[in-house]
Order: structure tokens, then sequence, then C-alpha cells
């Protein structure tokens, strides 16, 4: 029976060891258990700290893109309201500018039965002829030729209007330097380029091509009235719709595209988070 003892100690130090051990285990356990808790609750604090940043950033994103957008926008409108009512003006200067030659065009009118060449040879050579150029034109003045606003309404109206208008300023204008020419008694003076006042023409009316070239350059005074309808209708086209108006459409379609896949994008990076 001597063994019994040794057994009954040697179990309950084994006992004792294990119990010893799954206390070890329970403490150790709950203790990381507690520390991963711990630094678990830290990560998700992190993690929602860094979600409200991400999602302040996204609001202050979305405000940045609406401001870009509203102003953007804005600064078109603002700018196309300056360019339509400059345009308007320009319209009307141009309108007063070609009214401005109707004196012109009546001196250029009796100048168009003339012929130019005899004339001058007459004039050059008979001081009565000349006077009666001179009477011809007596209630002439080149002062009330509006040519500077003119001038100044060219960069806001399309290219043909201002083709047209200047086609027409330049034929009147020719009967009037040859008006000067055969008052003054000049002779044959060449101060004034006839074809490059046709090309003018042409280029405004490219139907006159065959009627220019069957009655050549003392023909011009005829085609004033096709140039005032072609300019008339211009300035009407003008009226309703520009390049402007197009060039303001394709601009702010751009900007909002450009808003929208930024936003687009946002929303993307919102989800993925």
């Amino acid at each position: 029976m001597d063994w019994i003892p040794a057994v009954t100690t040697t179990t309950l130090f084994a006992a004792a060891l294990w119990l010893v051990r799954k206390l070890i285990i329970t403490r150790l356990s709950r203790s990381v258990q507690h520390e991963f808790d711990q630094k678990l609750e830290i990560v998700r604090a992190d993690l929602r700290a860094s979600e409200e940043k991400f999602k302040a950033a996204l609001r202050e994103k979305e405000a940045e893109i609406a401001a870009l957008r509203s102003g953007a926008l804005s600064a078109i409108a603002s700018r196309q309201a300056a360019i339509e009512k400059r345009r308007l003006e320009a319209i009307d200067q141009i309108w007063a500018a070609f009214n401005s030659l109707a004196h012109a065009r009546g001196l250029a009118a009796q100048m168009a039965i003339i012929k130019f060449e005899e004339a001058a040879r007459e004039t050059e050579r008979n001081p009565k002829a000349r006077q009666l150029f001179e009477i011809m034109g007596s209630g002439f003045d080149p002062l009330k030729i509006d040519g500077i606003n003119a001038d100044k309404a060219r960069p806001f109206i399309s290219p043909m209007a201002w083709a047209t208008f200047a086609a027409y300023r330049a034929i009147v204008m020719n009967s009037v330097v040859k008006w000067h020419i055969l008052k003054g008694g000049l002779g044959k003076a060449d101060l004034v380029d006839s074809d490059v006042v046709k090309n003018l023409v042409l280029a405004a009316l490219p139907g006159y091509k065959d009627y220019l070239e069957k009655h050549g350059t003392d023909a011009l005074y005829y085609s004033l009235e096709g140039l005032e309808t072609q300019l008339l209708s211009e300035l009407k086209t003008l009226l309703t719709i520009s390049e402007f108006d197009k060039a303001s459409v394709e601009q702010e379609a751009e900007i909002l595209r450009l808003a929208n896949e930024l936003q687009t994008a946002n929303e993307k990076a919102e989800r993925a988070a």
C-alpha cells in the first residue's frame, strides 16, 4: 500500500498543474482579448474619423464643383450678355454707316451713266466741263460719311456682313473719287484700282461674276442693290443667332461635361470607401 500516497500526490500535483495551466491560459486569453478589443476599438475610431474626413472632403469637392460650375456658367452668361449688347450696337453702327452713304450713292448713280475716260479727257482741257461736274456734286458733303464707327463694329459682326458692307462702300467711294478727278480736271488719273473693288464685290456676290465680266468695272454701280439686300439679310441673321451663340453653348456644354465627370469620379471613390 506504500504506492497509494505516491499516486495520490502525483495525481493531485498533475491536477494542480492542469488547473494552473488552465488558469494561465484563461488569463492570457482574456488579456489578449482585452488588448485586441482595445486596439480594435482604436482602429474603428480611426476608421470612423477617416470616414468623416473623407465625407467632409467629398462634400468640399462637391461644393467646389458646384461653385466652379456656377461660377463658370455665370461668367459665360455675363460675357455673352456683354457680347450680345456690343453686337447689337455694332449692327446699329453698320446700318448707320450704310445710311450715311446715301448721298454718295446718289452721286454714284449720276457717275454710272458717264463714260469716265471720255469725260476725263474733256474735263482735263475744258474748264466748263469741270464746272459742270462740280455743280453735279455741289450738295455732296464727304464729312457726313461715317467710316469710323463702321470700322469699330467690324469685330462684332459676321465676316460676310463686313465684306458686303465693305464692297458697297468701296463702289460708292470709287464713284466719289472719279467725281473728284473729273471736277478737278486731273485727266485719267489712276487713283483707284477698279479690279480690287470688283474682286471685293465678287467675294460678297459670286452670282455677279458673269455680269461684271461682260460689262466691266463700269457696271459696278448696278451691284449696289444686290449688296444692300445681302447686307440686310446678314444683319437680320445676326439679330437671331450668331457664331457667338454657338460658341457659348459649346463652352457651357464642355464645362458641364467636365463637372459631371468629376462628380462621377467622386461618387465612385465614395462607394469604394
